[in-house]
């Protein structure tokens, strides 16, 4: 992202009305800050969008950064942060380029007070002229992220696709889900061989003749043309790509180091864009590593487990057994987001399909963040009821203790 030069910039002045709130987040007085840290979020993703879209020679019609006017959410939020200022009895940013630099700044060294939580204060908006996960994270909830939104819903859509067409009943659309999300968690990249294995076991072809699910595919990867054996850089923890002289492969939580996946290439080979790592690879990882863990339980035959129950409508669906059937039913829903007050405010929970209890799942990493539990907690008070936060060691321990408990009646 190429934040604008000065002639790019106008100047904010006056009260611009808020554009609204966001749909699905219920917010109450003290959220404030929260909804100014989303505004700002959506219009520099906002910024972000239009910048690419230039680049690629495409004109834009709306208003516009090219147009010498920043988006509606970066103007409303800086509205509201001038009131903040103003009522502190602080000299607020003086025009959009400050606005900017106060953005690269975490939020604890800013000079008002802002209403965030602990962790989300040591946070900025801005690495030097990208978006930081919690911008990102901001964006997304904000509804306004139109990048993001569009490849999310592109790839989304064409799993369903795929899942609906190879299936004959409601079961079998489940299964392709469940088969597909798993696809996207565990290959980040997919050698020839495996699109031709996926091409057989989902073999319905569109109109144009094309396998459906090389649509998939070509939404949630890029091709690679390369011949004979390639040797490609991966971290031997979460399978993502990583760049030559980095020690690491930078997924939040991975402990991973980088190794060499060595494949026989006929012609080329699929990697992850970089938005199918974000929105279904790197969050699903906390999923696929409970998800493993509760199959060695499920083997002994005290428990149940259902992956993505109701096509996603939360993660995990565990179903406690004894000799007359089930006794109880937990869901849980596992979540790797940066920061704990924008989970917290964004945070649903489907009904359906029902369960006894209802879990919050963490990944250790955030777990044992100081502070990121008590915030999200906080966060989550008044707007979804009997939800426990817990981390995935605990969940895992609490389900193996219930199960235990449950074959010894």
């Amino acid at each position: 992202m190429t934040i604008p030069a000065n002639e790019d910039v106008a100047e904010s002045s006056g009260a611009t009305g808020d554009v609204g709130r966001t749909e699905g987040v219920a917010f109450q007085q003290e959220d404030g800050d929260y909804l100014t840290v989303m505004l700002l979020a959506a219009g520099l993703a906002r910024i972000r969008d239009d910048r690419r879209r230039m680049d690629a020679g495409e004109y834009l019609t709306r208003t516009s950064a090219e147009q010498g006017l920043l988006p509606v959410p970066w103007r409303s939020g800086m509205t509201r942060l001038w009131w903040r200022f103003h009522t502190a009895g602080q000299v607020p940013p003086r025009n959009d380029l400050a606005l900017f630099e106060l953005c690269r700044t975490p939020f604890n060294e800013w000079p008002i007070e802002l209403r965030l939580s602990v962790a989300d204060l040591e946070q900025s908006l801005l690495d030097d002229d990208e978006l930081t996960p919690l911008a990102e994270q901001a964006a997304r909830l904000s509804g306004r992220d139109v990048e993001a939104e569009l490849v999310e819903n592109h790839v989304f859509r064409e799993l369903m696709l795929v899942a609906e067409m190879n299936a004959n009943d409601e079961g079998g659309v489940q299964t392709n889900y469940c088969d597909l999300r798993r696809l996207l968690i565990d290959k980040p990249v997919l050698t020839e061989a495996k699109v031709r294995r996926l091409v057989s076991r989902f073999p319905k072809r569109g109109s144009n003749g094309q396998p459906i699910v090389q649509r998939f595919i070509q939404a949630a990867y890029t091709r690679r043309a390369a011949q004979g054996p390639v040797a490609i850089g991966v971290c031997d923890g979460c399978g993502n790509p990583t760049q030559r002289g980095v020690g690491d492969c930078g997924t939040a939580g991975c402990s991973g180091r980088p190794t060499s996946l060595n494949i026989e290439a006929v012609g080329g080979y699929y990697v992850q864009h970089r938005a199918t790592r974000r929105f279904f690879h790197d969050p699903g990882l906390v999923e696929a590593r409970v998800l493993d863990r509760l199959a060695d339980v499920q083997a002994e035959g005290t428990i149940s487990v259902e992956a993505w129950p109701g096509l996603d409508a939360y993660d995990i669906r565990v179903s406690f057994l004894s000799r007359s059937g089930v006794v109880e039913v937990w869901g849980a829903d596992a979540k790797d987001q940066v920061s704990p007050g924008l989970l917290g405010l964004g945070f649903t929970w489907r009904s359906d399909p029902p369960c006894d209890r209802r879990f919050l799942v963490l990944p250790e990493h955030r777990a044992d963040q100081p502070g990121y539990v008590a915030d999200l907690t906080t966060e989550l008070q008044g707007r979804v009821s009997g939800v426990s936060v817990v981390s995935e060691d605990a969940f895992v321990a609490r389900v193996i203790g219930k199960a235990r408990k449950v074959a010894e009646r």
